[in-house]
């Protein structure tokens, strides 16, 4: 009997799968049958051949002669006709056939036949499958940038998951020296930045795997690190820093305002193009990528300072849009294909036509409600060729935001592939510390592989927490992916106030202990709600059971990553102590509760780095906690 559609769910879903009476057997006679040899489909099959072994114990033989196969082989074949990430899969005769449009599309279709292998076994269904993606490119930007510089096998890891989604892009976003320039050793002296000879090992690692690395680089805004060194600071918009836009700024986390030190670019000094060329021609050769994201987002002092008497004569956007031309004109000399982030173009949307039209925009936003659709019909219209890049909800929050998640990525992906986006880039951005883990970015990766293969699977978010249960935890109990979901709709347990690309909790321990305009807004019927939802999770994650090599550092992270959350419910009890008995500075109450923040915080701080040093180099942690170190001298004070 043949096997029904719920058993043999493969994912991301097929544009066509059609399910056949009856089996084919994989056997020790198998064999995979390369046609027409090349060394890149010699890999796939021996890739193939591996995987087998791991799946069934049965280790195929390779052959090159059709004629000569036994019944249930497996035949890998070049079809010309077929588009390039187009593939067919077809076991309804006595052998198992593949066809793809290129090397890269027999991939693909290997690794298909792997996750029904995984829940088939050696009776694999007679069936038809023809697929290929919607999105061209389907890529993941990992924040390395803020603090968190994964190891080696860390970035290993995360190529794994992107190859089992079909994803075949990956960005390491850069601001400041997370990685090593070779022409400025002193900005990365003490630190542990990724060398170039590591990003080769990464680049080969991706090339098996069919994933492209793709520089990335900001080189406009977000200088910070940068600017804050002596030789560099004059090179500034705005040396001496500048005032955070107050519609940017939430006014009860910074009821005062928010001063910045100097983050963007001159864009009248000369002296600005020469240092980003010396940085690009440190970076650039160890990417064999032909693309270049070079970031220019969020250039929030532009026209404020140096550049003040140019905007007002040529216009703000004018003098954005010249500057990233020049940017442009540099890669076109190193033969590269420029990505750049759409935000500002976008506020002037009267020059995107202005743009060169082998420019790469790429439009971003990570609230659920975006405007991917106003956004992408910008872009089309003008002739941009553009991405969609949506979010993992991770950052600002400790446990993700999963409601918005889903929400942000499936908004992305209908609107992105209605404008004719030619990719789909999730980000995962570190912002304030990179405190959250990486197992909590997973369902947001993973949803993304989903859609940008095929945005109108209606339902795959029902499937979500299975798959990450499966093939991600491997969690013979099946609880970690729903537990983990559950986990990252911890926010929605807060007092309701929205927080765009934010967390209540998150931010009430980064605020100064004696602002009490968040926590003025929970009561103490809603901390208790909050914490006895975090307990609840606490309670599950103590009956997962990952079966993964890295299982200890799951657990070990995401229960850290919860006492986090506890410890910010604590921190709103004593704020409002603070609050109600203001009269009272000296309260033993209050210098009791402060005692046992101090205390937990202290000891959390520990565990943290624990589960730091499991996945990231150690350079940054102390950057990373900086907020959390002022927080504990706040509670000393108390006492």
């Amino acid at each position: 009997m043949g096997l029904s559609i719920p058993k043999l769910q493969v994912l991301p879903e097929p544009k066509k799968m059609l399910l056949h009476e009856g089996v084919i057997r994989l056997s020790r006679e198998t064999a995979i049958v390369v046609v027409d040899p090349n060394p890149q489909i010699n890999r796939i099959a021996r890739q193939l051949q591996t995987d087998l072994q791991s799946l069934i114990h049965i280790r195929p033989s390779l052959s090159a002669v059709p004629n000569a196969a036994p019944k249930g082989s497996i035949f890998l074949k070049l079809d010309t006709l077929l588009d390039q990430q187009q593939y067919i899969l077809d076991s309804t005769g006595n052998q198992l056939q593949i066809y793809g449009g290129s090397p890269e599309a027999l991939h693909y279709a290997k690794v298909t036949l792997c996750q029904i292998i995984h829940k088939c076994g050696a009776n694999v269904s007679r069936l038809t499958i023809e697929d290929q993606p919607d999105f061209a490119a389907r890529g993941l930007m990992l924040d390395i940038g803020r603090n968190r510089i994964p190891k080696l096998n860390t970035l290993f890891r995360i190529v794994d998951l992107m190859a089992n989604l079909k994803m075949n892009q990956l960005q390491l976003y850069i601001e400041g020296v997370p990685f090593a320039y070779e022409s400025f050793p002193h900005m990365w002296k003490g630190q542990t930045p990724i060398s170039g000879d590591e990003i080769m090992q990464l680049s080969n690692y991706c090339q098996e795997r069919y994933i492209e690395l793709v520089p990335n680089q900001n080189s406009f805004g977000h200088m910070e690190d940068w600017l804050a060194h002596p030789d560099f600071r004059d090179l500034a918009e705005k040396p001496e820093g500048f005032e955070f836009p107050r519609d940017h700024v939430d006014p009860d986390m910074y009821p005062n305002g928010w001063p910045r030190p100097p983050g963007t670019l001159d864009p009248s000094d000369p002296r600005v193009l020469p240092f980003l060329e010396r940085t690009y021609d440190d970076l650039l050769p160890y990417f064999d990528s032909r693309l270049f994201n070079v970031g220019c987002d969020e250039t929030f002092e532009l026209g404020l300072g140096n550049s003040k008497a140019l905007s007002e004569r040529l216009g703000k956007g004018r003098v954005y849009l010249d500057f990233l031309l020049k940017i442009y004109s540099l890669l076109k000399t190193r033969g590269k294909t420029m990505m750049f982030w759409g935000d500002i173009i976008l506020q002037h949307p009267e020059l995107i036509p202005e743009l060169p039209n082998d420019i790469i925009a790429l439009e971003w936003g990570y609230e659920g409600e975006h405007p991917f659709d106003l956004h992408g019909a910008q872009f089309a219209s003008a002739g941009i060729p553009f991405y969609v890049c949506p979010g993992t909800s991770s950052w600002n929050s400790l446990s993700g935001r999963t409601t918005n998640m889903l929400s942000n990525i499936r908004n992305a992906a209908v609107h992105g592939k209605a404008h004719g986006a030619i990719g789909f880039l999730v980000t995962d951005w570190g912002d304030n510390g990179h405190l959250q883990p990486l197992s909590v970015s997973y369902p947001g990766i993973v949803f993304s592989g989903f859609l940008s293969w095929n945005a109108e699977h209606e339902h795959a978010e029902n499937l979500l927490a299975s798959y990450l249960d499966e093939f991600v935890f491997q969690d013979s109990e099946d609880k970690l992916g729903q537990t983990l979901l559950d986990f990252g709709n911890s926010y929605l347990q807060g007092t309701g106030t929205p927080r765009p690309n934010d967390t209540e909790l998150m931010m009430l321990l980064r605020s100064d202990l004696d602002n009490l305009r968040i926590a003025s807004q929970w009561s103490k019927e809603s901390l208790d709600r909050m914490e006895n939802y975090l307990l609840d999770i606490d309670n599950r994650l103590g009956e997962a059971v990952p079966g993964t090599d890295d299982a200890d550092y799951i657990i070990h992270e995401l229960r850290t990553a919860l006492q986090f959350q506890l410890h910010a419910v604590g921190l709103g009890r004593l704020k409002l102590a603070l609050k109600d008995r203001s009269a009272e500075p000296n309260c033993p109450e209050i210098s009791t509760m402060a005692r046992h923040q101090l205390d937990h915080l202290q000891q959390l701080l520990t565990e943290y780095m624990a589960a730091w040093s499991s996945r990231s180099r150690p350079g940054g942690f102390l950057r990373s906690i900086h907020d959390l170190q002022r927080l504990c001298n706040q509670y000393a004070a108390l006492l």
